[in-house]
């Protein structure tokens, strides 16, 4: 296997500070049922923001769990020199839930980039079973995006078959703007969008949405904001029998208007939470793929602001301050 050394980025607490620390790290051998991989992609996560602000599991932590690589080597050898991107969920396979194949919902489950070490780092040792091949003509860099498309996907996929409906998604972050576009790929018959950032806004409708109106109802709602004000104003919107899948995380209490509770008996709509994504059984992630290999998802445009490794810090400080329009942040390993 290779030896040497290799820059690795955790993040390190100094006092109440948190910060990313350059370090030179020596290759280890993987260990049993694990790969070394090299990361080429990582994007960055607004959970990764919050660990960044001091809410990581313990420091010192390597953060980064959306990534993309190549395997620089595998002991048996069936692995070396593939493409690849790796589930981030370690789950224990042993529970009722992993024995189900619902694996983001093990109960002794570890993760890569938040329990444990992720890809802010250029090698990072990772289990062979977590390992998917990247489809030949897809980029490293749109690979990297497969993690939060396939989150996007299991939550559309909550709401049923979705041929010939109108849906409606909250929220134009980058999980919002991928349902947006695989919403469209499912065959939604319309896509709206609800989004108070005027430029995100604009972003999602050149991604095919349209803006959500006082006159439009869909019949299918993804919430991809976690916040009260955006859940009670769908909830008022809803038409009767809507489906309501909650896919945002919530960063404060979410209250539900008394009004906007009352809707959802008299409509009897249905709310559906999503967590993760899946693989084995109704496999996202290949499903997320093969959409990239054939063309029909096109990330290229989603990916606004691009670092290298070394400027972790910049990067986390673009995507924390919306102090201009920003989608998805991606780290590369291959610039300097």
């Amino acid at each position: 296997m290779k030896t040497g050394t290799y820059l690795a980025m955790p993040l390190v607490r100094q006092g109440d500070a948190v910060r990313f620390e350059e370090e030179r790290r020596t290759l280890t051998p993987p260990a049993d049922g694990e790969v070394t991989v090299h990361v080429k992609n990582v994007g960055v996560c607004g959970s990764d923001v919050g660990r960044w602000q001091g809410g990581a599991y313990h420091y010192p932590i390597v953060i980064g769990h959306e990534f993309s690589g190549e395997v620089a080597f595998d002991p048996a050898g069936s692995w070396t020199g593939r493409r690849v991107v790796v589930f981030p969920i370690l789950p224990c396979r042993a529970c009722e839930a992993c024995r189900q194949e619902l694996y983001a919902m093990c109960a002794h489950y570890d993760y890569y980039g938040s329990r444990r070490d992720g890809a802010f780092q250029e090698y990072l040792n990772v289990r062979r079973e977590n390992l998917i091949q990247i489809p030949d003509g897809v980029s490293f860099e749109a690979a990297a995006l497969c993690e939060p498309a396939a989150v996007a996907l299991n939550g559309l996929k909550k709401a049923g078959d979705l041929t010939g409906k109108s849906v409606g998604v909250y929220g134009a972050g980058t999980i919002g703007i991928l349902a947006v576009k695989i919403a469209q790929i499912l065959g939604a018959s319309a896509v709206f969008c609800s989004e108070p950032d005027a430029a995100k806004l604009a972003f999602a409708v050149s991604c095919g949405a349209r803006p959500l109106t006082d006159g439009d109802s869909p019949d299918v709602y993804i919430d991809c904001c976690g916040a009260a004000a955006a859940l009670n104003a769908l909830l008022l919107r809803a038409r009767a029998r809507a489906k309501i899948v909650l896919l945002g995380n919530a960063a404060r209490d979410v209250v539900i208007g008394q009004k906007a509770y009352s809707q959802i008996l008299r409509r009897e709509l249905t709310l559906t939470g999503t967590w993760n994504s899946r693989v084995g059984k109704n496999d996202d992630w290949r499903e997320v793929l093969s959409y990239l290999a054939d063309g029909r998802l096109d990330l290229s445009a989603v990916i606004t602001h691009r670092f290298s490794l070394r400027d972790a810090e910049k990067a986390l400080e673009t995507l924390a301050s919306h102090k201009e329009f920003c989608e998805k942040v991606m780290l590369s390993t291959e610039v300097d």
